[in-house]
């Protein structure tokens, strides 16, 4: 088979950036990967192997033209592509600089930015929640009743989002989210001055995790969400497939088609979020690139499905074929993180010796120093079981996560199970 050179532009730190990675090298190609500062990611740990990638550029990412000439001078790649959320965009826009497959720059940009996602679908009659955009703290009536969901307009991993009960309690958080604008975001970038004031919607969350290729949207899995109590949306935890009945599992993929399409995005894979209310499915955000959390690998021990080797094919032109080999179900139960400095981390063998469990991985390391959870990076670890049906293999997860324990030291000393 010919050695194609396939490039990333950055990566996520949760897990599915490093598993592309290590999908194009299964499949015999070169890993070009192209990144602001390597030592980021070395740093960051959690299963970054640079020993998989063949050449590094470093460069400015955040900008398109330089990412498109550094890439064509290096080589050049046959494939350009991103799992960063923070870098979509401006992987979109190098993409089609260098005349390679991608979605539509434009499209990527609608999906940014959440109120323009709302936009979109507001225009094209999809299901979503009220909504009232701010680009100033002293706000005007919102124009629907508490309780309210405040966010960043651009923000990732939950950081941000919170449940306002009153008025007072929204406008304060506006302000905090608009002071936090002066300064740069997780990965350096500029923050978009704008915050975004949400109808709350009440019912289970669920992400729709799909490949578009030739403008045609396949729906490789439902997974089912679990999250922390309000006021944070913290995710906890994943099962594939979520356990929903066919009518409502049929409404989330109408919707999510309907919403892709409502912004242009006709190529590429999506992680889209969804509340199932009393008046059905409503869009929560739609997010241009494969699932975080190792939702990917949930999908592939669940049903067999290579979404990464599928996207990966995409980009070099063959159209995705998503044959599932097995039924059954994949949950991922994530270790919170505690406040205090980290002594130990016991349980862990006990851990991977509990039945269903295909990983247990560890974020940290004794000497570590913890904060409380404020946004999804926030955690020690991971547990991934399996079992034939959904709510077994969450209790598999749950059971083998409840072994291990991280003893942290702080004033008195404490522990976190």
């Amino acid at each position: 088979m010919q050695q194609l050179r396939i490039a990333f532009v950055e990566s996520n730190l949760s897990g599915t950036g490093y598993e592309a990675i290590e999908t194009v090298r299964r499949l015999g190609h070169h890993v070009t990967f192209v990144t602001r500062d390597l030592d980021y990611y070395r740093r960051a740990g959690g299963g970054f192997d640079d020993s998989l990638i063949d050449q590094v550029i470093t460069c400015d990412t955040e900008n398109a033209r330089t990412v498109a000439s550094m890439v064509a001078r290096c080589g050049g790649a046959q494939a350009l592509l991103t799992v960063s959320e923070w870098h979509v965009v401006v992987a979109a826009e190098a993409a089609a600089l260098l005349g390679l497959a991608g979605a539509d720059p434009d499209a990527v940009r609608a999906a940014r930015d959440k109120s323009r996602t709302r936009e979109h679908c507001a225009a094209a009659g999809v299901p979503i929640p009220a909504y009232h955009r701010l680009t100033l703290p002293a706000a005007s009536a919102v124009g629907f009743p508490p309780p309210w969901v405040v966010k960043p307009v651009d923000g990732v991993l939950s950081s941000g989002v919170k449940l306002c009960l009153t008025e007072g309690e929204a406008r304060n958080h506006a302000q905090a989210l608009f002071e936090r604008c002066v300064r740069p975001n997780e990965r350096g970038q500029r923050r978009t001055p704008v915050v975004l004031v949400e109808e709350y919607l009440d019912g289970p969350e669920f992400s729709v995790e799909t490949l578009t290729y030739g403008g045609r949207t396949e729906i490789v899995a439902i997974t089912r969400k679990l999250l922390s109590p309000p006021p944070l949306f913290l995710e906890a935890g994943h099962v594939v497939p979520a356990n929903l009945p066919a009518s409502t599992a049929r409404s989330c993929a109408d919707l999510v088609r309907r919403a892709l399409a409502a912004i242009g995005y006709e190529f590429g894979a999506a992680h889209v979020e969804v509340r199932v209310t009393v008046d059905g499915p409503k869009l929560i955000e739609i997010n241009c690139r494969p699932a975080g959390d190792r939702i990917t690998r949930l999908a592939a021990l669940a049903t067999g499905v290579d979404l990464l080797a599928a996207l990966i094919g995409m980009h070099l032109g063959q159209a995705p074929k998503l044959d599932p080999d097995r039924e059954c179900a994949a949950a991922i139960v994530f270790l919170p993180s505690g406040e205090g400095v980290v002594q130990q981390i016991d349980g862990v063998t006990a851990a991977r010796a509990m039945p269903g469990v295909q990983d247990v991985g560890l974020y940290i390391d004794p000497g570590a120093e913890l904060v409380a959870a404020e946004s999804n990076t926030d955690r020690i670890g991971h547990v991934i079981a399996v079992a034939p049906e959904p709510d077994m293999a969450l209790a598999r997860a749950q059971a083998a996560a409840g072994k291990v324990r991280a003893t942290l030291r702080a004033d008195p000393v404490s522990a976190l199970a």
